[in-house]
């Protein structure tokens, strides 16, 4: 089983959610191709003659404001459904990692535990709140923008879709390398949360030594480290 069927397991539960949220996309990428035909009677009739004005323009406060209220319910309840489902999983994560032995805790830094129940799990929640209900909502405006441009110009549209693959390269490829400098990330905030960790519970120690500088000068470069990598 992928970690991404995994994951959806967790979103099935809150699947009504998720449903509910369908029908604001459709009404946001609706509004969207209205947004977009509107741009031709702008040009042919109410700029150049200066006909149908008033509707040209309640047609554009209607579309916005449909096009706003469905992205706001739709962006609510992906984000609900999201939250949700990072309760269940940092629930079950926990009590996992509770019923582990000695030897796992032994083995393992506090900080990175520690990480993978805040740091790591949020990072769930963005994916489920707002990465598909980004996807999901773009979509199926982009359908909607397709749908225009075939009852335009066929002929533009093939071409469009013709050259579709040679933007969506690129992008997979950029893809690919932010999910590789976002795993570094990862790493280097679990490595943090140990340090700072280790310097709290061991702070006695610490004060004992006089080593607050070093314990700084440790978190400083982690630190340092993390921002490098999160810019790149």
């Amino acid at each position: 089983v992928t970690p991404l069927l995994r994951l959806l397991s967790y979103a099935i539960p809150h699947r009504a959610r998720v449903l509910a949220a369908l029908p604001a996309m459709v009404f946001y990428a609706v509004a969207s191709g209205g947004l977009a035909l509107i741009i031709q009677p702008i040009f042919d009739q109410v700029l150049p003659q200066g006909d149908q004005v008033g509707l040209v323009c309640g047609a554009i406060v209607v579309l916005y404001l449909v096009k706003g209220t469905a992205s706001y319910f739709s962006v609510y309840l992906m984000a609900d459904a999201g939250q949700r489902v990072v309760h269940d999983l940092r629930t079950d994560l926990f009590s996992h990692v509770l019923d582990q032995s000695h030897s796992f805790f032994g083995e393992r830094a506090t900080g990175r535990l520690l990480s993978r129940l805040t740091s790591d799990v949020g990072r769930v929640q963005q994916v489920v709140s707002e990465t598909c209900g980004d996807l999901l909502r773009e979509s199926l405006a982009v359908l909607a923008f397709a749908g225009l441009l075939l009852y335009h110009d066929v002929r533009l549209a093939l071409v469009c879709i013709t050259g579709a693959p040679l933007v969506i390269y690129p992008l997979v490829r950029l893809g690919q390398r932010v999910r590789r400098t976002t795993r570094r990330g990862q790493e280097q905030l679990e490595h943090l949360s140990h340090l700072a960790v280790e310097a709290f519970t061991g702070h006695r120690i610490v004060q004992a030594f006089q080593a607050e500088g070093y314990e700084r000068g440790k978190f400083e470069q982690a630190s340092e480290g993390l921002y490098r990598t999160n810019m790149k």
